[in-house]
């Protein structure tokens, strides 16, 4: 049986955030969540200063800690591309089913989305403290769901 050089890797996390916590989130998101991933993933370093994320089998299950009862189990098994372009700027593209921190989604102000099928994103190059700004905001073709809604 071949070896596989860079076999996917099992992954198993959990995390709680809430409306205070380092990732901001929308104003009208005030209640803690909780995220538990299960599944596999794989990150493959290619030439060019690209990289390439897979994800066969992984799921993330999103939990309204204030109310328990609204639970999502979402299927994310898409896969990331990123490239790094000529002025430094980070392109993002993904393809399938990814769970995203989308800046922007909720009347402009930033929370969690599923986006389900290709979309794309760049942030600009570094500035002196490593800090990066969006310069495209999620777009492509396909559905995108607001996961917030989804847990109230």
């Amino acid at each position: 049986m071949p070896h596989e050089p860079n076999p996917n890797k099992p992954v198993s996390a959990d995390a709680t955030l809430g409306p205070f916590d380092p990732l901001v989130f929308s104003q009208d998101q005030d209640f803690h969540f909780g995220i538990e991933l299960s599944g596999k993933s794989k990150q493959i370093d290619l030439p060019d200063h690209r990289t390439v994320f897979t994800s066969p089998g992984l799921k993330a299950t999103l939990t309204n800690l204030d109310d328990p009862s609204h639970s999502v189990t979402l299927n994310i098994t898409g896969s990331t591309h990123q490239t790094t372009l000529a002025d430094g700027s980070i392109l993002t593209e993904v393809n399938g089913r990814n769970l995203l921190q989308d800046p922007v989604i909720d009347d402009g102000e930033p929370g969690l989305v599923l986006a389900i099928g290709h979309f794309s994103y760049i942030f600009g190059p570094a500035d002196d403290s490593g800090q990066r700004d969006l310069v495209q905001p999620l777009e492509g073709q396909g559905q995108v769901v607001n996961v917030f809604d989804l847990l109230i």
